[in-house]
C-alpha cells in the first residue's frame, strides 16, 4: 500500500513540472527577449539606442561594452581629447521614437567632432552618483579626458548599490588604491569585496574553480535544454512582472510622489563631491547640470525636498568653481510623451524622464553651449 501511495505524489510532481515548463515556454514566447530588468520601467513607448558613427562606437553602458568604445576611440587615429558624458536612460532613450530620430549623444558627438573632440557617452538606467564615481575613476586610464559632463537627477539620488557590470571594476586590487582615499571608494570596497580575517581578497581566488565548473555545466545544459540558456530572459521577465504587480497592489503610478531616502541621498551627495575632487585632481573640466524634467504637471517629488536638492547641488558646484546650469525647464510640454503603464493596468502614463526627438535636439544644443563656454569654442568650425 505504501508503494501504491507514492504514485499519486509522483504524478502530481510530474504534472507540476510539466505545467511549470509550459509557463516558462509561454514567457519565452513573448517577442521582447532582449529587454533588461533595469530597463523594464521604460515601457514599450520608449526606444533605447546604442550609437555607432563611421565604425566608431560612441555610446556605451558599462564594462560589458566598454571595449567597444575603447576600440571606437582607437579607430580615431588622431587620438583627440575626449569629452565623457555620463548619465541615465534619459541619454539613450527617445520617447515616441520615429525613424531617423537621434539622441542628444549622437548630435553632440557630431558637433564637437568638428572642433577636434571625441565624445563618448556612458549611461545606465537609474544610474546613481556612486556608480558614476566608480566608472569615471575607471575611465581615467582609458581615455585622455578633457571634460566631464555630469547630469544630476533627483530620482537617481534615491538609488543605491552598484550593478553587476560595474561591480567587476572592484575586483582589480590595484584600482583600490585609486579610490580608497575617498569616502565613496572606501564604502564601495568594504561593501562589495569579500575579505578574509587577514584582509586578503578571497572573492576571486577561492571561487575560481567553482566558477569554472559552473560555467562548464551551464554551457552543456544550455545545449541540451534551451530553457536553461534562456534563464536570464526568464529572470528579467519574472522581476519585470513582479515590478508591475507591486505597483498595482500599492497603487504606484508615474505621478506618485517619491520622497527623498535620506541615507541614500547622503551617499550620492558625497559621491558627487568625490567626482568633482577627482576631476580637479586630474585637471578635467566639468559641466554639471540639473537634468530636464517634465513640468507641465506636478512633478512626482516633494517640492521642498526637490528645492533643497537643487540648491545643494548648485552650491557645491559653486564651491568647487565648476560650471553648473539648471536644464530642468529646458524642454516644453509638447516634446515629452507617455510611457506604458508601470502597473498591471493597460493604460499609458505620463513620462517625466524621457522626451521625444525635439527634446534631444534642445539638450544637445544646451550641452554644447555649456561646453563651448568652458573650452572657449568661439570659432565656428
Amino acid at each position: 500500500m505504501k508503494v501504491l501511495s507514492l504514485y499519486p505524489k509522483r504524478l502530481s510532481t510530474l504534472v507540476g513540472l510539466l505545467i511549470g515548463v509550459l509557463i516558462l515556454n509561454f514567457f519565452l514566447s513573448d517577442k521582447d527577449h532582449n529587454i533588461r530588468y533595469e530597463e523594464f520601467a521604460l515601457g514599450k513607448n520608449t526606444q533605447t539606442s546604442r550609437l555607432t558613427i563611421d565604425n566608431k562606437e560612441i555610446h556605451c553602458s558599462d564594462l560589458k561594452d566598454l571595449n567597444l568604445c575603447v576600440q571606437g576611440y582607437e579607430v580615431d587615429s588622431q587620438k583627440r581629447p575626449v569629452i565623457i558624458w555620463l548619465g541615465n536612460s534619459q541619454l539613450h532613450s527617445i520617447n515616441q521614437y520615429q525613424s531617423g530620430d537621434e539622441t542628444a549623444a549622437i548630435q553632440i558627438y557630431r558637433i564637437l567632432d568638428k572642433y577636434g573632440y571625441h565624445t563618448i557617452t556612458f549611461s545606465q538606467a537609474n544610474a546613481n552618483l556612486q556608480e558614476h564615481y566608480l566608472l569615471f575613476a575607471y575611465l581615467l586610464d582609458k581615455f585622455p579626458i578633457k571634460t566631464l559632463v555630469l547630469p544630476i537627477v533627483f530620482d537617481d539620488m534615491r538609488e543605491d548599490g552598484i550593478r553587476p557590470n560595474l561591480k567587476d571594476i572592484l575586483k582589480d586590487e590595484s584600482f583600490h588604491k585609486k579610490i580608497d582615499k575617498t569616502l565613496t571608494g572606501k564604502n564601495l570596497i568594504s561593501r562589495f569585496i569579500d575579505k578574509d580575517l587577514a584582509g586578503n581578497d578571497i572573492s576571486v581566488s577561492q571561487n575560481a574553480n567553482q566558477n569554472n565548473l559552473e560555467t562548464t555545466i551551464d554551457e552543456k545544459l544550455g545545449k541540451i535544454w534551451p530553457l536553461w540558456s534562456s534563464r536570464d530572459v526568464l529572470r528579467n521577465k519574472l522581476f519585470g512582472n513582479l515590478y508591475l504587480l507591486r505597483n498595482h497592489v500599492l497603487r504606484i503610478k508615474a505621478t506618485t510622489t517619491r520622497k527623498m531616502i535620506k541615507g541614500r541621498y547622503i551617499k550620492n551627495k558625497i559621491a558627487y563631491q568625490d567626482i568633482l575632487n577627482l576631476a580637479i585632481e586630474n585637471e578635467i573640466e566639468v559641466v554639471t547640470y540639473i537634468a530636464p524634467i517634465r513640468n507641465d504637471i506636478k512633478i512626482p517629488y516633494k517640492i521642498s525636498e526637490y528645492k533643497k536638492f537643487k540648491k545643494e547641488i548648485e552650491d557645491m558646484a559653486k564651491n568647487y568653481k565648476i560650471y553648473f546650469t539648471s536644464l530642468e525647464n529646458l524642454i516644453s510640454s509638447e516634446s515629452w510623451g507617455t510611457k506604458a503603464s508601470t502597473s498591471l493596468e493597460d493604460k499609458s502614463e505620463v513620462d517625466f524622464m524621457h522626451f521625444q526627438a525635439e527634446g534631444h535636439r534642445l539638450l544637445a544644443e544646451a550641452i554644447f553651449l555649456s561646453i563651448s563656454k568652458i573650452l572657449k569654442l568661439t570659432k565656428k568650425p
